[in-house]
């Protein structure tokens, strides 16, 4: 009996193996939140290579698309985005695979593909999505000269999505979201190791991430920067060891916390508040 069951449990992974419906992502995922897309790309590389069903595969192409972008390879991040929009009528991560293939474009330098692509979510736009995409329109606006607009996205931006992550970036100019090669200010401290800019004065931060690699917390921070967030890096030591929490701004209230805490939680970041 024993080894009756023993062989249908080793069928069922032979078949949850070669088929794809046992997909796990875990490690990517994690490895793209640490920073680590060259992991993205390899480990989600080799799942295309063993895996024969494509149940799960629309995930499975958004971060691969993701972690092409982080790298500059835009011509695959875009094939991954479109195979989403074409292979998956009904998907789920159909919305934020459209608004990808526009910052493809926008990054490099098609500004009328971005905006039609933009403007091809606007129809069937997620409602979590819409203040992103109100954001990068407003970038592109910029790009493109036209600076009216660009005024009258933010106003509607701030207006209708008021605690959102991009209405709280006050500046007259974002840094685009996606924007993977563009230098970004590091400042070397005994206790801030990369900021996007000089957090504002509180008791209250939100803490996003906690590294024994250095390097991690850094690739972490430079992500969040990339989103105009003021985000640092403060080392701490714990057992004897060093250690590395990434943080995001410094708020005067919990509440204000609170807020960004659950914007982070929603793009799927592991948050604490701390004081």
């Amino acid at each position: 009996m024993r080894i009756v069951v023993s062989i249908v449990i080793l069928i069922n992974l032979v078949i949850c193996v070669g088929t794809g419906y046992c997909l796990n992502l875990d490690k990517i995922k994690a490895a793209y939140l640490n920073g680590e897309y060259r992991a993205v790309v390899s480990e989600g590389e080799k799942i295309l290579l063993t895996s024969v069903n494509h149940t799960g595969f629309d995930e499975l192409y958004y971060y691969l698309g993701l972690g092409y972008l982080k790298d500059s390879n835009f011509i695959r991040s875009a094939d991954m985005f479109n195979r989403i929009l074409n292979e998956f009528a009904n998907g789920k991560y159909r919305s934020q695979a459209q608004l990808a293939l526009g910052d493809v474009y926008f990054l490099q330098g098609d500004f009328e593909k971005a905006k039609s692509a933009y403007e091809a979510l606007t129809i069937n736009s997620d409602q979590k999505l819409k203040s992103a995409l109100l954001y990068r329109q407003s970038q592109l606006a910029l790009k493109m000269g036209d600076f009216a607009k660009n005024k009258e996205l933010q106003e509607q931006l701030k207006s209708v999505y008021p605690f959102s992550l991009e209405a709280k970036q006050d500046k007259g100019v974002f840094i685009f979201v996606a924007q993977v090669r563009e230098p970004v200010e590091t400042k070397v401290e005994s206790k801030a190791v990369v900021k996007s800019e000089e957090p504002a004065s509180g008791d209250f931060s939100v803490q996003v991430g906690v590294f024994s690699s250095k390097d991690n917390a850094i690739n972490l921070t430079m992500e969040l920067a990339k989103k105009g967030l003021s985000a640092y890096t403060e080392d701490a030591e714990i057992d004897g060891k060093t250690s590395y929490r990434v943080k995001v701004g410094k708020s005067s209230t919990q509440q204000e916390a609170l807020e960004l805490q659950i914007q982070l939680q929603q793009q799927g970041y592991p948050t604490k508040i701390c004081q």
